[in-house]
């Protein structure tokens, strides 16, 4: 027991309390915003800001009620959704309440790891002030912050504890430090599959470095076992059983006094490497590679079809440029500069720090592959950062001797930071939250360490360094997935419904139709490749016959292929129609003679208002040639929010203006006649539409919204399309639907 209160545990302990406060302090701030605002509240809960998170809680939701519909795409049984519905099931919090905030609590425990791994080297304070950037950087906060419901919440956390193992096995050389890398490497690679690259990375840098500077150490050896053990793809509760069959060998007479124990750790390790290589081996790897590195390949299916490939729509996998990329990782790209000085000095110093390499790596591939990868990166550049605040803190100890001068100096220089914050907050809540904060740290750092230009040091650049993060906060008012109207018209879909029938919208909004409307759904956020979204998209593309007719098609198939495995949808449905000319079957949809599969079920279409925005990319995928895989021409489609009236006309954004008499649309200079001018308005809850028509040869078609205050730009095609006349125009073909 006095081992554990030492006074060194108890500032351990504090740390850990106070940084793991900020970090949930700080992701309130989102919750006292967001309850102001009625719309993104309802049933008194606040509605999540991360499309994902319906997935888990659709998981949680049919856990909870003990089934799912077959071919449902439910996560039922995931392991975030597994947790949620444990605490659900023995707690008295809400499936709502745990999905807004449960990330806030688990993604805060980053501060734990990273006070630990500084505590084990030595230097504590940096891993305070480690443990304060990393908790809010910009790109951890932003995947993590209260809404976010996601497994992103652990996925830096797990990974920072077995570095931290790591860091703890170099100093104490013990088989607790092995138990705790390898129980987080299992623990992480079954709360995020796709953790299994960098878990090989972390495996394959301790090899190397144990080969290097360790290389008779057993006990490296035996950790290395466990963790390749623990990524194994084979039931967890086999790998717990051999975890203590090896472990109980490891400890046992019959190893510890043989002389041969050299090969017994060679025979183990052959034996875990043959079933880790049976159960997958490294193909998790070269499908990651092929992902993210070789983004503008199509993809084509084994009929050769060429689809469109959606890694080239997606903004996280998109590359970036380096001030983001520094903001993203560090807040500000003078903290990261000094973050990138102080790991590089760290790893210096202590050379355990290299096994923190395939993480940083993998947030520098950010450069190249998107912006997602960045939080990786965070918390050991934030370790640089106190690391290098601790050097020289040291230095100024041994060499400063006028202290309390410097006291001064320090004490005027941290305001400046709060005067930062005063002009970007203004004198809110906020700031004055923020100020308090500051004054109580300052008057607890002069009363304690008034003589020690370290801590004081720490103090001042950590209070700059936050100073960026939390104008982050303040400014990032993500906005909840859906508003209250249209998680009401979810809810209503649901009475009306069946669990079996289908919904037809893009990928983004699957998770959270079918969280409330317990439907089914063709794509979705784990279900978009280009042969998925083609049929989706074309049936929000095209006008409103093929639109049905692929619709009933993709649904009906979708069905039958849960029992008949017979791989993609459209080669099936080619080869039951005799169709050996993909384009021309496509253009057979239009026949209204065209025969449709026997119906089994309902097919509803769900239209968010705020697709309006994404439908030129959602076009992209159908707007290709099958047989080539080459994009046809994209079709014009313009939203204009804020459009004004001026001396020449309507102006609308990027110096486009239509004339006064509406007949004319004026882009670059270049007069183009509008065919047809739209002005839609409800009245009395009923969508009243004016046609003005003026040039039949026209190519431009223009829709005022009024109730919306929105201008559309089009041409034939998207006018045309399902989309625009069943949700802007409401004019539905009652041969079709």
């Amino acid at each position: 027991m006095n081992k554990i209160l030492t006074p060194q545990n108890r500032q351990i302990f504090f740390f850990i309390v106070l940084a793991y406060a900020f970090s949930v302090l700080c992701r309130l701030d989102w919750v006292w915003w967001a309850s102001g605002f009625d719309e993104f509240i309802y049933n008194g809960k606040i509605i999540i800001n991360t499309n994902d998170g319906y997935a888990f809680g659709e998981g949680a939701r049919d856990m909870l009620a003990g089934f799912h519909q077959e071919g449902d795409l439910s996560y039922y049984g995931a392991p975030l959704s597994t947790l949620a519905y444990l605490i659900v099931k023995f707690t008295p919090f809400s499936l709502e309440g745990v999905m807004l905030y449960l990330s806030a609590v688990l993604s805060s425990l980053i501060v734990i790891p990273l006070i630990l791994i500084a505590k084990t080297l030595g230097a504590p304070r940096a891993g305070l002030c480690a443990a304060l950037l990393a908790s809010i950087a910009h790109s951890y906060y932003n995947r993590t912050m209260v809404g976010y419901f996601d497994t992103d919440m652990l996925n830096i956390v797990l990974a920072c504890f077995i570095i931290w193992g790591l860091v703890r096995l170099n100093a104490y050389k013990d088989t607790i430090s092995a138990l705790i890398v390898s129980l987080s490497m299992l623990i992480y690679f079954w709360w995020y599959s796709s953790s299994f690259t960098l878990n090989v990375a972390l495996i394959a840098m301790f090899l190397l470095y144990t080969l290097i500077w360790h290389k008779k150490e057993k006990i490296y050896y035996l950790t290395m076992i466990l963790m390749l053990l623990a990524i194994t793809s084979i039931a967890i509760w086999f790998k717990i059983l051999l975890f203590a069959l090896i472990l109980f060998l490891y400890k046992s007479k019959f190893y510890q006094l043989s002389n041969k124990q050299n090969a017994i750790i060679i025979a183990l390790g052959a034996v875990i490497f043959a079933i880790f290589a049976l159960n997958g081996g490294l193909n998790p790897i070269w499908f990651q590679l092929k992902f993210y590195l070789l983004r503008s390949t199509p993809e084509k299916d084994t009929l050769n079809f060429i689809f469109f490939n959606v890694n080239q729509t997606i903004s996280e996998s998109s590359i970036i440029p380096f001030g983001l990329f520094s903001e993203r990782i560090s807040s500000a790209l003078g903290v990261f500069v000094l973050s990138f000085v102080g790991y590089i000095l760290a790893i210096f110093r202590h050379k355990i720090l290299l096994l923190s390499l395939p993480m940083c790596a993998l947030g520098f591939l950010a450069l190249f592959s998107g912006l997602r990868f960045t939080i990786y990166a965070v918390p050991f550049m934030a370790f640089g950062f106190g690391f290098l605040l601790e050097i020289l803190g040291s230095m100024l100890n041994e060499r400063i001797k006028q202290k309390s001068l410097f006291l001064l100096i320090f004490i005027f220089i941290s305001f400046i930071p709060i005067l930062y914050l005063q002009s970007q907050f203004g004198l809110n809540i906020e700031f004055w939250l923020c100020f308090c904060l500051f004054l109580l740290a300052l008057v607890f750092m002069i009363f304690n360490f008034s003589k020690d230009l370290g801590a004081q040091l720490m103090f001042v650049g950590c209070i700059f360094a936050l100073a960026p993060s939390l104008v982050h906060i303040y400014s990032y008012k993500a906005q909840s997935v859906f508003f209250k109207n249209e998680v009401s018209v979810l809810d209503s879909l649901k009475s009306i419904a069946d669990r079996e029938d289908y919904a037809l919208a893009w990928w983004d909004y699957g998770y959270p139709i079918r969280f409330y409307s317990d439907v089914k759904t063709l794509i979705d956020g784990g279900k978009h490749l280009g042969s998925d979204n083609f049929a989706v998209s074309f049936a929000l593309i095209k006008p409103q016959r093929p639109s049905a007719n692929i619709a009933r098609l993709e649904v009906e198939y979708t069905q039958k292929n849960l029992h008949e495995n017979f791989g993609l949808n459209l080669a099936k449905i080619m080869k039951d129609y005799n169709a050996s000319d993909v384009n021309e079957f496509l253009l057979s949809l239009n026949d209204e003679n065209f025969a449709l599969p026997k119906k089994t079920r309902d097919i509803f279409y769900v239209l968010p208002d705020r697709m309006h925005y994404i439908i030129p990319t959602i076009s992209r995928f159908s707007q290709i040639d099958l047989k080539t895989g080459k994009s046809y021409a994209n079709s014009l489609f313009m939203v204009h929010q804020n459009a004004s009236q001026s001396k020449r006309g309507i102006e609308l954004e990027g110096g486009m203006y239509l004339d006064k008499t509406l007949s004319q649309l004026n882009i670059n200079g270049k007069n183009l006649p509008v065919n047809t001018f739209i002005n839609t308005e409800y009245k009395d809850g009923k969508l009243s539409v004016e046609y003005s028509k003026f040039d039949e040869r026209g190519l431009i078609f223009v829709i005022y919204m009024s109730d919306y205050g929105r201008i559309l730009v089009m041409d034939k095609t998207m006018f045309e399309s399902t989309f625009i006349q069943l949700f802007v125009l409401e004019n539905y073909d009652k041969k079709s639907f």
